[in-house]
């Protein structure tokens, strides 16, 4: 069967996006290729989901959909390495590595390649991830909505032009590591006050899952929900006072300005780089 999802970098977002596309029927086991230099790696895959593996960056040539998951130091090498071989007309390349703009992986490849740059994050290991696509002018709708079929398996999925990608992974492409702070924090306050680790652990998410719903569901301003909880006198006015004493809402903002910066500094850097 011809190899159809072929898979530069068996790593974990790489292994997550195969599993996920098997899983999801998007294609079967035997139309999906894993390339990954360690064959340790690659032999688990196979016994586990079943798809084909290689070392041999001459086995993706033939693909029609080449999922980019490596190191922004390893694009250059990959890419103008799969310059030596003749590529499929229809090929579509999907990069989820960060930094490396569309411009920057079209240089390695034919003029009419189709080029979508994904923004993705780390809940998608338990498919509710959340994913940015931005595409060049090659794409077309079929490629797209299959992109979006393949990301939807592991979470939600947006389309937007790519000067929004550096805010993105700003916000939510590293967004999970500012949660998971807040999370150990709120946690340690838990425990700080008398209460049972596993019982802070337990209050602390489901207090944030339920929040999160909350906005979701009814599509109210979290301004308005924080006043549905915020008593004349009470506790929680007293609590939101000392995050604002401490200015919680400006270092939410300046972590994000600071994670933005350094996702466009990150991109020249490899712009630089690869010339």
């Amino acid at each position: 069967m011809a190899i159809r999802f072929a898979v530069i970098g068996g790593g974990v977002m790489g292994e997550v996006l195969s599993r996920a596309v098997t899983s999801a029927q998007v294609f079967s086991p035997e139309e999906v290729l894993v390339l990954d230099p360690n064959p340790n790696k690659l032999r688990k895959l196979h016994q586990e989901i079943g798809v084909q593996t290689t070392t041999q960056l001459s086995d993706l040539a033939q693909a029609e959909i080449l999922l980019l998951a490596v190191k922004p130091d390893n694009v250059s090498k990959v890419l103008s390495g799969l310059g030596a071989f003749t590529l499929p007309a229809n090929l579509l390349l999907i990069s989820i590595v960060a930094g490396v703009s569309i411009e920057g992986l079209a240089r390695w490849l034919p003029a009419e390649t189709a080029i979508i740059r994904v923004m993705t994050n780390t809940p998608c290991l338990v498919n509710a991830g959340m994913s940015v696509l931005a595409t060049n002018s090659q794409v077309q709708e079929a490629q797209l909505e299959l992109t979006r079929t393949i990301f939807t398996a592991v979470g939600e999925c947006l389309i937007l032009p790519e000067k929004y990608l550096d805010a993105v992974t700003g916000l939510s492409g590293s967004g999970p590591g500012f949660v998971f702070l807040i999370v150990d924090a709120l946690i340690e306050a838990g425990v700080l006050q008398g209460l049972p680790r596993a019982t802070s652990r337990q209050l602390v998410l489901q207090t944030l899952l339920g929040s999160a719903q909350l906005i979701q569901e009814t599509d109210r301003h979290p301004a308005q929900l924080r006043d549905m909880v915020t008593s004349p006198g009470g506790t929680t006015i007293a609590g939101i006072q000392v995050m604002e004493e401490y200015k919680i809402r400006a270092t939410l903002l300046k972590t994000v300005e600071t994670a933005t910066r350094r996702s466009r500094e990150l991109g020249e850097r490899y712009k630089e780089s690869s010339q």
